[in-house]
């Protein structure tokens, strides 16, 4: 079913301590080639790649998101950052927001339709995964980040959303909306990222085989989908072609999310996109420390 009038929620920011967007009709931000952006959970992964980036850029804005169905525990992640922030400085800032209106305007209201399209539950975690991402966008768009970063990684490839296919295609995603992606410890193996998080001496939970728990927020219908996988090893198989062609319907809607968000605020994305390009490249490219997509 085509999304006619995308709904627009009057507040999505449940929390954050960074400054507020200097975005407004007629003004801009300036584009900062010294701050990045992380989709963030306090996880392995995310965590070892904020201490990673925390190197390399003045700030980091650290972005977790709820999406309103079976998503626990983000006091975990609030904790984390609390913790990066001792151990590094006050490099990072911490914004929390809800995606649910946006995850069920992707996904969630055509559910049923989707399914038998697809035939697969992988759809509820890479709609999930793109409401997200499409956040992000909007995140980097509205304070003037260039580079926008998550922490998906090799040895959870399983995961549709960490799929190469699927990093490929959201990178394009971004690219046509002036923002750089990428996924700097795809290839860091996670024994590194561990010793790294450890030489903080940060929380590093309970570990259960090759799992670090309570240490993110809990997901129950990604521990239901998965489950086979993590006490078996059997992986769960996801159609590449059909991964593909998911990503690219659904992107149909976010970018019709995205003209919306900018539109009820007076702002034309058209034109903020072009300002944001020339300031780009006016600020030519910058070195990065990325390693897939």
């Amino acid at each position: 079913m085509p999304l006619a009038t995308p709904f627009i929620p009057k507040n999505d920011v449940l929390a954050a301590n960074s400054v507020p967007s200097q975005l407004s009709p007629g003004h801009f931000p300036k584009v900062d080639s010294n701050t990045i952006a992380l989709m963030f959970s306090g996880g392995i992964d995310s965590t070892a790649l904020a201490i990673t980036l925390s190197d390399h850029y003045e700030h980091v804005h650290l972005v977790t998101y709820k999406n309103g169905y079976g998503h626990y525990y983000h006091g975990r992640t609030e904790a984390r950052v609390k913790e990066l922030n001792e151990k590094l400085g006050n490099k990072f800032s911490h914004a929390v927001i809800s995606t649910k209106d946006y995850f069920d305007q992707i996904l969630v209201n055509s559910v049923l339709e989707d399914y038998k399209s697809f035939r697969s539950g992988f759809i509820w975690f890479m709609g999930c995964k793109m409401a997200m991402h499409m956040r992000s966008a909007i995140y980097c768009l509205e304070n003037g980040i260039r580079f926008m970063t998550d922490g998906s990684n090799v040895d959870t490839e399983e995961m549709v959303e960490q799929m190469l296919i699927s990093l490929t295609l959201i990178h394009h995603f971004y690219e046509d909306l002036t923002v750089e992606f990428g996924t700097p410890v795809y290839n860091v193996r996670r024994a590194a990222s561990k010793e790294l998080i450890r030489s903080l001496d940060l929380n590093m939970g309970y570990e259960v085989m090759d799992r670090h728990l309570c240490i993110q927020p809990t997901c129950l219908a990604g521990e239901l989908y998965y489950m086979p996988y993590l006490l078996f090893n059997k992986r769960v198989k996801h159609d590449e072609g059909e991964v593909a062609r998911f990503i690219e319907k659904k992107s149909e809607i976010c970018n019709k999310i995205i003209d919306a968000y900018f539109e009820k605020k007076g702002v034309v994305l058209r034109a903020l996109l072009a300002d944001r390009r020339q300031q780009i490249e006016t600020l030519g490219p910058r070195p990065r420390i990325d390693a897939a997509a």
